[in-house]
Parts: C-alpha cells; structure tokens; sequence
C-alpha cells in the first residue's frame, strides 16, 4: 500500500492524471488500503484489489508496473504480469531470490566456479545476481530495455537492487539470447520468468 499511495502522489505531484491499482493476497489490507484511500480523498484514483498478481482483476492494462519487495518468485509473477499486460514501464525492486539458490544447491556448479557455491551466504550472493541477471535477459528478450542498478543505497539495505525496463518491441540481439542461453545451460538453471 505505501508504494501504491507513494506512486500515486509523486504522479500526481507531477501534474499526471492517474489511476492505480493496487494488488495484495490479503483481503483484509484490500480492505484497510481502501479506507485509508477513501481518508485521504483519492478513492475514485485509487483502488485495491485481492488476489495475486498473477490472477488479479485489473479493469484495464496498466502503462507502468510497479513490485516492490516482491518476495522470491512473485517477482517474476509480476514481470510475466507487465509483459502480458504488454506494460510500456516496469519498475521491480527484487527480494529475497529463493527459487534460483534452491536450484544451485541441487544442480552441478561448472567445473571452476565451486568457490561461488560451496559457503551459503555466497551462494545466497551468487542466487540474488543470477536471479536478477536472468530476469534481466528476459526482459530484454520479449522487447524491453533493461537497466539493473542500485536505488538504495547499500547502507541502508541490502536489497537495493532496481530492474528499470522500458518497452521497445525491439527484438533483442543475437548475442543477447546466445547470452542468456550459455548462462542457463552452464548453470543447469530454470528461471520461473521463463515459464
């Protein structure tokens, strides 16, 4: 809810007319969101939906897509979200990548890397930058421009990273999939964003 008042005030702010939706699994914060909405006078702006991201009823697709600390592979729900939506920006600040560490502990490492995975908190380390690494090349698979980068900064939490993508419709590439490719097959890995 506080990034979906946040957004909503900073476009407004800035002279944009807007509506927002926002999605929590909860219906019990569909409803408290809703009052507060109604408190300060941008309910018919502003409206929650429960549900998950990836079945929730949006009355038209959204130009912008926002997930902020969406825990491990909700993430990913919302990106495949955004691209069917065929959202025109995304905004995705990642959580925890559980998903992609599970699967490195299961799979071979490639033979030279052992000292990436064999300690936890550095596999955990390795998952958080492949997982988002991978989204990454998706993204930019399906037609989008895809800047990674920090939007916190570090010292004030760990999890600071941003995927700012733009849609082009550009095909990506050659050496963007033959990428994406190589570090999938090297890795043994299956990103939920692939499906």
């Amino acid at each position: 809810a506080y990034l979906t008042f946040a957004a909503y005030r900073y476009l407004t702010d800035r002279g944009a007319t807007v509506r927002v939706v926002g999605v929590d699994v909860r219906e019990d914060q569909r409803v408290r969101n809703s009052a507060v909405a109604e408190q300060l006078g941008c309910a018919g702006d502003v409206r929650f939906v429960a549900g998950t991201i990836e079945d929730a009823v949006v009355d038209e697709a959204p130009d912008l897509v926002l997930a902020l600390h969406a825990c491990d592979t909700a993430t990913d729900q919302a990106l495949a979200r955004a691209v069917r939506w065929d959202a025109r920006w995304v905004l995705a600040a990642p959580c925890c990548h559980h998903d992609i560490s599970a699967q490195l502990r299961r799979v071979p490492t490639p033979v030279g890397w052992t000292s990436l995975t064999r300690d936890g908190i550095l596999r955990e380390r390795l998952a958080d930058t492949l997982t988002d690494a991978l989204r990454a090349a998706i993204l930019r698979q399906v037609g989008y421009r895809v800047d990674v980068m920090e939007f916190v900064d570090s010292a004030h939490t760990p999890r600071n990273t941003l995927l700012r993508a733009v849609r082009t419709g550009t095909a990506p590439p050659r050496q963007a999939i033959d990428e994406y490719d190589a570090l999938v097959s090297a890795w043994h890995l299956r990103p939920q964003l692939a499906g």
